[in-house]
C-alpha cells in the first residue's frame, strides 16, 4: 500500500496541523508535506506520535475489507457452482435457469 504524497494539509484540519507545526517565523503555506525543512521538529513529533494509531487502524482496517471482499466472492462463486448456476448466471444473463418447476406456478 502507498500513502497519498499530495493533499497531506488539505484535509478538513489540514490547515490547523499546518499552523501549529510550522516553526516561529515561517509561513505555514511554505510547509511541504514529508519535508521537515520549516517545521518545529517537537511539534511535529508530537503530531506523528498521535497520527500513528490512526495510520495503523486505516491499514488495518483496509486490509479486513480486502480479505472480507476476497471472501464475499469466493462464497459467491461456490455457491453458484454448488446451486447450478442461478442467481449470479441470472444477473448477467437476464434469465434465471430452474431446475424444477417452482412450487408457487400454479
Amino acid at each position: 500500500m502507498t500513502r497519498v504524497r499530495k493533499g497531506v494539509y488539505t484535509s478538513p484540519f489540514g490547515s490547523l496541523v499546518v499552523d501549529y507545526i510550522a516553526g516561529p517565523g515561517i509561513d505555514p503555506d511554505s510547509i511541504k508535506p514529508y519535508v521537515a525543512e520549516g517545521t518545529n521538529k517537537d511539534k511535529a513529533a508530537s503530531l506523528k506520535a498521535f497520527k500513528g494509531p490512526f495510520g495503523k487502524i486505516h491499514i488495518y482496517s483496509s486490509c479486513v475489507l480486502m480479505f472480507m471482499i476476497i471472501l464475499h466472492i469466493f462464497f459467491v462463486v461456490r455457491t453458484e457452482i454448488r446451486e447450478g448456476g442461478s442467481l449470479i448466471t441470472a444477473m448477467f444473463a437476464g434469465k434465471k435457469i430452474l431446475v424444477k418447476k417452482p412450487i408457487d406456478l400454479d
